[in-house]
């Protein structure tokens, strides 16, 4: 899968190598529930320097042969939750969502669905290529998935990153405005703290 040959080598930008779980389980677990929410940055003409020519949903093995040509060169992978005790989406609303989001990028309408459930979407992680860091392309990659989980009806938006990742806190704080719910002391394998961090999404 083009995801996965794209995270085995990666230098993560934003979240740390010390990140609590295993990649492979991990992100395959995301990848199948959350297609939607899992996406690639792919240069799509030869001007590597545009960030706007570089975000590209993922899409399966054998879809658009002219862009698996392309190495990938960032991703941001996202679920969603129920906001109060942080369970997994039920499948058949993970559907429904999924169609509400499609309709609503089709007629052009960004506003939530109407259920009553209250939702959080959960950013799993951001990874930017070294060589295409500080060029826009994380920033659009969040961008796409806030919009993505805005229109699946999330309320509001949450992650974890290292204290020490002075990088992806000027991001997510200074960028999006995403505010620090707390401190997890000792929180990844390395033993370092970490911020949970949220934003809340307009109604």
């Amino acid at each position: 899968m083009l995801f996965l040959h794209f995270l085995l080598p990666v230098n993560y930008c934003y979240l740390p190598h010390s990140l609590p779980l295993t990649i492979v389980f991990t992100y395959r677990y995301f990848l199948h529930r959350w297609p939607q929410l899992c996406i690639l940055a792919i240069p799509t003409d030869d001007n590597e320097g545009d960030c706007n020519n570089k975000i590209k949903a993922g899409e399966k093995d054998g879809e658009s042969t002219k862009h698996h040509r392309r190495r990938p060169i960032g991703c941001v992978v996202c679920k969603i939750d129920y906001d109060d005790n942080e369970y997994d989406m039920p499948l058949d609303e993970v559907a429904a969502a999924a169609s509400t989001s499609t309709a609503a990028a089709n007629e052009g309408n960004n506003n939530n669905n109407n259920s009553s459930s209250s939702y959080s979407g959960y950013i799993g992680m951001l990874a930017v290529e070294k060589s295409h860091r500080r060029s826009g392309v994380g920033t659009s990659l969040v961008q796409h998935a806030i919009q993505r989980m805005k229109q699946m009806g999330c309320q509001s938006i949450r992650l974890e990153t290292e204290v020490s990742n002075k990088g992806a806190i000027n991001l997510y704080e200074n960028r999006f405005g995403f505010i620090r719910e707390e401190l997890l002391k000792k929180y990844y394998l390395n033993w370092g703290d970490a911020y949970r961090l949220r934003l809340w999404l307009d109604e």
